[in-house]
């Protein structure tokens, strides 16, 4: 059951930094301007460490997962399951398979993403588990 739920929890990530990349594309469509890798790539890392942030926060009775162990554990998977994500969602979408440079190119990505995403995820649920019941709530208000 542990490793089904990391497995899980490792696609789901993939997933959501695969769709931070197509969301960086339409950004940089968006402002019609500018340098491509600039502007998709500075948005996908935004909108990717966001999005797994708020998996790891929003939904955290759902992933069940533990902050130690089991985030490098789901930070190790994400490597293995995006290709099994992208490589069938590549050959649909263009109707060939993709090279190992684009893998790796996601994989160089997804590594700063990913670490800036489980700390930040990690260091808000570490504060939440510290504050009185409601003083969160109390704050945002």
């Amino acid at each position: 059951m542990q490793t089904v739920k990391l497995v899980l929890n490792a696609l789901v990530i993939g997933a959501l930094n695969l769709a931070s990349f197509l969301i960086g594309f339409f950004i940089f469509k968006l402002s019609a301007s500018g340098d491509q890798r600039l502007i998709q790539g500075t948005a996908a890392m935004i909108v990717g460490i966001s999005l797994v942030v708020a998996w790891l926060v929003l939904f955290r009775k759902f992933n069940r997962l533990q902050v130690e162990f089991d985030y490098i554990k789901v930070f190790l998977l994400v490597f293995v399951c995006t290709p099994v994500i992208f490589v069938p969602l590549h050959y649909v979408m263009s109707g060939y398979l993709t090279g190992i440079g684009n893998i790796l190119a996601i994989a160089a990505y997804q590594f700063p993403m990913n670490v800036l995403a489980l700390a930040i995820g990690a260091a808000i649920l570490r504060r939440m588990e510290k504050a009185p019941r409601g003083a969160l709530q109390a704050e945002t208000k």
